[in-house]
């Protein structure tokens, strides 16, 4: 048994995305698992059907978001029930077709360290330091945060977090896992062959807009994530009419 592990962080939610994703991995992941909620527990969830450790998020610190999420993966770590190999998910990724654990354990990436774009903000700062720490040790510098889902040792987690403080300065974890762990491993690309991403609901080289057929453009995808501002209408009744049945997680 291999558990599911979801951070979760139950205001930043817009919509009831969250069900969806778990009714996903019901109907498409092939293997046995368990799902673990690190963070908040929605009331709809049975919570005899998941392991839930809680955490309250704490408001105020500097780059809370990545903040947060490494602190409720130290607490994944840390728990004495959890296996010992996960893999990890979020409330906007979901499923799109069957799936075995060595397609989800796949080393994915976007790009290189020399394709990586120009971009402003908090999160891109935070890929361009996680990025130079592993080219300064020698690593290739491949960028993994493909926000698609990923299979990990935790124990091989505690150590990447731990060596290179990476709560305190605030770097990627996937980054630097993929990169330290198989430097020589040439990773699978992220493409829109396998992979649709609705990102602020326009079309570019790696997101799609979310209006439109949704039925005929993530045919024959294996994986479909947003972020808020690609959480259309029309990509909620798509997830509706895709995903109808309740999972075992719902109350």
């Amino acid at each position: 048994m291999i558990d599911v592990y979801y951070p979760y962080f139950e205001t930043e939610a817009i919509w009831d995305e969250f069900r969806y994703s778990l009714r996903s991995i019901e109907k498409h992941f092939k293997f046995e698992f368990r799902v673990v909620i690190v963070g908040n527990l929605p009331r709809w969830i049975d919570s005899t059907s998941i392991l839930h450790i809680p955490h309250d998020r704490v408001e105020g610190i500097q780059e809370n978001t990545l903040y947060d999420a490494i602190t409720k993966q130290l607490l994944f770590n840390a728990h004495q029930d959890t296996s010992l190999h996960f893999v990890r998910m979020y409330d906007d990724i979901y499923i799109l077709r069957d799936v075995d654990l060595i397609t989800v354990a796949q080393f994915k990436a976007m790009y290189p360290f020399k394709e990586v774009p120009e971009r402003n903000g908090t999160w891109w700062s935070q890929l361009y330091h996680t990025l130079d720490v592993l080219i300064a040790k020698g690593y290739p510098g491949w960028n993994t945060e493909t926000h698609l889902p990923e299979l990990f040792n935790k124990e091989k987690m505690q150590w990447i977090i731990t060596a290179y403080s990476a709560l305190e300065k605030r770097l990627l974890t996937s980054s630097l896992y993929f990169n330290t762990f198989f430097p020589n491993a040439q990773p699978l690309l992220f493409s829109k062959d396998f992979a649709i991403q609705f990102y602020d609901n326009t079309d570019g080289p790696f997101y799609d807009s979310s209006e439109g057929d949704l039925i005929e453009k993530c045919k024959g995808k294996t994986y479909l994530n947003h972020n808020n501002a690609g959480l259309t209408d029309n990509l909620k009744n798509f997830l509706k009419t895709t995903f109808p049945h309740k999972s075992r997680f719902e109350l």
